[in-house]
């Protein structure tokens, strides 16, 4: 069985979201990735950012037939991406954490398949620069699943208002 991969950028919903990029998502199975392999990729406009810390991936799985839930939060790190966006992946300081609840999963799916069910979520919180952006700003989100992959569009120049399910960009907080 296969388990979505849900990437939650910002607010989802977006109707900037790239068809072919959910379907490559649906077919990753969170049990099995490794960790290294999964970043995003921002291409922010100017006058906004990230809030400190905020950027996290989640991976939770519930098992039916004993009740049992496995949830984690790990910290994704930033880095300057070679196109002038910003990449998101796991910290290495989590990387020991998260496949030891991939390896937990992986045994519940072992013993219970039909009852074993998981989610994947990457969370970033947006926040304004200065004056934040102009009304009209646009933002892309890029995400790779595999480390040696190249980075595939996820959401393709998408409003700020958007993509951060705003009224208007002025509602955006400032970045701490």
């Amino acid at each position: 069985m296969k388990y979505p991969l849900i990437a939650l950028l910002f607010a989802a919903g977006c109707s900037n979201v790239v068809p072919s990029a959910v379907a490559r998502l649906y077919a990753l199975s969170p049990m099995e990735a490794d960790p290294s392999d999964i970043a995003v990729a921002l291409d922010l406009p100017d006058g906004i950012g990230v809030r400190p810390q905020s950027a996290k991936l989640t991976l939770t799985a519930t098992r039916t037939d004993t009740d049992q839930t496995s949830a984690g939060t790990y910290i994704l790190s930033a880095s300057p991406g070679s196109d002038g966006s910003t990449v998101y992946a796991v910290a290495d300081s989590d990387f020991e954490r998260l496949r030891a609840q991939q390896s937990l999963i992986r045994g519940w799916k072992e013993v219970a398949d039909d009852a074993t069910s998981g989610s994947l979520s990457v969370g970033l919180e947006g926040c304004a620069i200065g004056a934040g952006p102009t009304p009209d700003a646009v933002i892309s989100i890029n995400m790779r699943t595999a480390q040696d992959g190249a980075f595939f569009p996820l959401i393709r120049n998408a409003l700020v208002t958007e993509v951060l399910d705003l009224a208007d960009a002025d509602a955006l907080k400032p970045c701490d």
